[in-house]
C-alpha cells in the first residue's frame, strides 16, 4: 500500500519554538546559501536567527504566539487520509522538534512512499530542500515526489471556487474588483540558475486570472540582493485602479500563517485602506473540504518524479 508524505513549511507552535524554527530555516543552505562559505554558514545564520527572534516573536504575538500552520497541516493529513483511504504522514520542514517522529513513521511504513509538498510551484529553496532532507535522512527509503501542481485543473478549479465563495460572502462581484495575486518572492540568482518557480507562478496566475483585472506580485523578501518583482508592498503603494475593491489572493500559500495573517493583514491591507480602497483578503484553502477532495484528485493524477542526488544551492 502507498504511504503519502504531506510536507509543509512548518511554523512555531508556541513562542518557545520561534528561535529553533528560525535557526532551522536560516541555516538551510537551499534557502540562504548565497555564497557564504560552508564553515561560516551555520554559525553566521544561527546568530542572525537569534537576532531576529525578538522581532519575529512580536509578529507572532498577533497570531496568539505561534503559527496555525502546524495544526492545519495535521488536520489536512487526517482528512486526506480518510479521502484516499491510505496512510498520510505530515512533515513540518522547519519544525525540527517533529522530525524524529516523522522519520520513525516512514521507517515503519511498507510499500511505496509518495511525497506531496504543499507548494503549488516548485523552487529549489522549498520543495527542493524538502526532497534533499529525505535523501539525506532516509536514503534507504526512496520516495517518489509530486513536485508541483500550480496549473493542475483540480487546483485551478478549487482556487477559482474558493475565490468566488469569498466574493459571495462579501456580497461583491468580480466586475467590481482588482485582483492582487501574491506569492512568496525568490532571489533572482535562483532564477538565473534555472529555478522554474517564476515561470510556474506566472502560468498559475494566468490560469486563475482569466478575464478578471489583476496583477501578480511577490512578497516576503528578506536579505540583500535582487528578488523577483514587483513586490506586493510596491504594488500596494503604487496601484491605481478605478475598481472599488482590491482582492488579495495569496494563491501560493495553501495554509494561513505569518505571511498571510501578519504580513498581508497587518502590513499590506492597511496600506490599501489608507489609499481609499476597500480590501478583501481571500483566506488560504487550509483544510477545507473542497481542498481535501481536490488535493486527493491531484495526488491520484499527477506525475511523480524521483531524485538520486540532492540539489544544494551554491
Amino acid at each position: 500500500m502507498t504511504t503519502y508524505l504531506l510536507a509543509n513549511f512548518g511554523g512555531p507552535r508556541t513562542s518557545r519554538e520561534i528561535f529553533s524554527f528560525l535557526q532551522a530555516l536560516l541555516t538551510d543552505r537551499d534557502v540562504t546559501g548565497g555564497g557564504v562559505p560552508s564553515l561560516l554558514h551555520k554559525p553566521l545564520f544561527s546568530f542572525i536567527a537569534k537576532c531576529r527572534t525578538r522581532r519575529v516573536a512580536q509578529q507572532y504575538a498577533y497570531l496568539g504566539g505561534g503559527s496555525p500552520i502546524f495544526q492545519d497541516t495535521e488536520l489536512l493529513a487526517r482528512n486526506l487520509s480518510q479521502e484516499l483511504q491510505a496512510s498520510v504522514i505530515p512533515f513540518h520542514r522547519y519544525l525540527p522538534e517533529t522530525h524524529k517522529n516523522t522519520l520513525a513513521a516512514l521507517q515503519e511504513s511498507e510499500g511505496d512512499i509518495v511525497g506531496v509538498p504543499l507548494f503549488p510551484h516548485y523552487t529549489f529553496a522549498v520543495t527542493g530542500s524538502i526532497i534533499r532532507f529525505f535523501l539525506q535522512h532516509l536514503p534507504e527509503k526512496p520516495l517518489a515526489w509530486i513536485t508541483h501542481f500550480g496549473v493542475h485543473p483540480q487546483f485551478i478549479s478549487c482556487m477559482q471556487g474558493h475565490i468566488q465563495d469569498c466574493l459571495q460572502a462579501h456580497r461583491i462581484t468580480a466586475e467590481d474588483c482588482f485582483f492582487l495575486f501574491s506569492v512568496h518572492g525568490l532571489p533572482m540568482r535562483h532564477i538565473r540558475l534555472g529555478d522554474p518557480y517564476a515561470q510556474q507562478c506566472q502560468a498559475s496566475f494566468e490560469a486563475l486570472l482569466g478575464e478578471k483585472e489583476g496583477t501578480l506580485a511577490f512578497q516576503s523578501k528578506f536579505g540583500i540582493g535582487a528578488w523577483l518583482g514587483p513586490s506586493t508592498q510596491e504594488v500596494c503603494r503604487s496601484l491605481s485602479t478605478k475598481k472599488r475593491y482590491i482582492v488579495i489572493v495569496p494563491f501560493g500559500f495553501v495554509s494561513d500563517h505569518i505571511e498571510t495573517l501578519y504580513e498581508i493583514d497587518h502590513l499590506y491591507v492597511p496600506m490599501l485602506l489608507q489609499r481609499g480602497y476597500k480590501v478583501v483578503r481571500v483566506p488560504a484553502v487550509n483544510a477545507s473540504a473542497s481542498w481535501v477532495s481536490s488535493l486527493a484528485a491531484i495526488v491520484k493524477s499527477s506525475p511523480q518524479e524521483t531524485f538520486l542526488e540532492p540539489f544544494v544551492m551554491p
